[in-house]
């Protein structure tokens, strides 16, 4: 079975089960990095609100050989356990002094996502796009909302008011974490031994405690000036994905970061998510300025 003929078999399928107590639709979704994704919708009948399932998983899953049945059973039973009940009031959503809280910043690709920010409020940091969300997890709901261009009018703001909202929020709702490098993947490959390879404070990585969209803790205010302190060292920052970066102290690269930004990219390229890459670039760190740069080469030279 082909992938649309996979997505309009599900979609039917989810639609015979739910039958007159649901709404079914599916569409084509926009995400990260221009990625599209393919999503079903199920809304109950006296709800508002309804959860959007990504179907893709499930193809792959299909295409390895599992029964199309499993997989079916699997998509209702996740819509079942995401299911909202009732009415959620988000009338609160259209105004800005009730959202202030909840209005939290991540960081994009701009060049990837070029098409996508030309509707909605953003800021750069060097190639890097500041984009805002409004974080429903204080209301119990999984997920958020994305700021666009026209829920920017109705709140009649400018994006330094959303700057200003999310550089208060967003290190409250979501605390930075700084790990050393030996334990991040000692804790996700379950071998210990890495953690004797990166001791110190030279290799961190940097995240937000839910490891969700982390890479933006380097915005955070006195964040990198804090991890230099602690390096005692200028350092450089790998943008490892859209959920952490890693940050290695200038003085442990002693032949140059040429073979850095190249590294970036390759990972870029067979290891990292299509929708998670936040950047191929370098970044740099200058405790005298304390300011992020993006690392550039002219003529085999680093220039910042």
């Amino acid at each position: 079975m082909e992938k649309v003929t996979f997505y309009n078999e599900v979609t039917q399928k989810v639609k015979e089960y739910y039958g007159d107590s649901a709404t079914v639709k599916y569409s084509d979704v926009v995400k990260n990095n221009g990625l599209i994704r393919h999503g079903l919708c199920v809304k109950k009948n006296g709800s508002n609100c309804a959860p959007t399932i990504y179907l893709d998983d499930f193809y792959e899953e299909y295409a390895k050989g599992r029964d199309f049945e499993a997989v079916l059973s699997d998509v209702i039973n996740l819509f079942e356990k995401h299911e909202i009940k009732g009415q959620v009031d988000l009338g609160f959503i259209t105004d800005f002094d009730a959202i202030y809280d909840r209005i939290c910043f991540r960081l994009i690709d701009s060049v990837r996502n070029e098409e996508r920010l030309k509707n909605m409020p953003y800021r750069l940091v060097e190639d890097l796009a500041v984009t805002y969300f409004i974080s429903l997890g204080v209301l119990g709901i999984e997920g958020n909302i994305t700021v666009d261009n026209m829920l920017m009018k109705i709140w009649d703001v400018t994006e330094e008011d959303l700057y200003e909202a999310a550089i208060d929020n967003t290190p409250e709702l979501l605390p930075a974490k700084i790990v050393s490098m030996g334990d991040f993947i000692g804790e996700r490959t379950g071998d210990t031994r890495f953690a004797s390879y990166f001791t110190g404070n030279r290799f961190l990585v940097a995240s937000n405690t839910n490891f969700v969209g982390g890479a933006a803790v380097v915005i955070y205010p006195g964040l990198l000036k804090e991890v230099g302190d602690m390096m005692e060292s200028d350092f450089y920052i790998i943008p490892s994905s859209r959920h952490e970066v890693i940050m290695i102290a200038a003085s442990e690269i002693i032949n140059g970061a040429f073979n850095l930004k190249d590294m970036v990219k390759c990972v870029n390229e067979t290891s990292v998510l299509p929708e998670d890459v936040l950047s191929d670039n370098l970044y740099y760190f200058d405790r005298t300025c304390d300011n992020i740069k993006k690392v550039e080469y002219v003529k085999d030279t680093m220039v910042l």
